[in-house]
């Protein structure tokens, strides 16, 4: 049977520097979990905050049919 834990650690960082001060101290846990867990990775994902503002989807323009014109000559 495989199994696949995942961790999820929501952090703020003000700029790149503070960004990677979280990341090497995430790291340092990394190398003890790695002695019970060889294969552990560390994913950092960056995640952009969401604009204020819309909270639903645009409404759909009704004069946009997908239709063609009829032409006559």
């Amino acid at each position: 049977m495989r199994l696949k834990a995942t961790f999820t650690i929501e952090l703020e960082a003000s700029d790149f520097v503070e960004a990677a001060s979280h990341q090497r101290a995430l790291e340092q846990g990394l190398l003890s979990l790695r002695e019970a867990f060889p294969h552990a990775k560390l994913q950092i994902v960056t995640g952009r905050e969401r604009r204020p503002g819309r909270t639903t989807s645009r409404p759909i323009n009704p004069n946009i049919t997908g239709r063609l014109h009829a032409y006559t000559e």
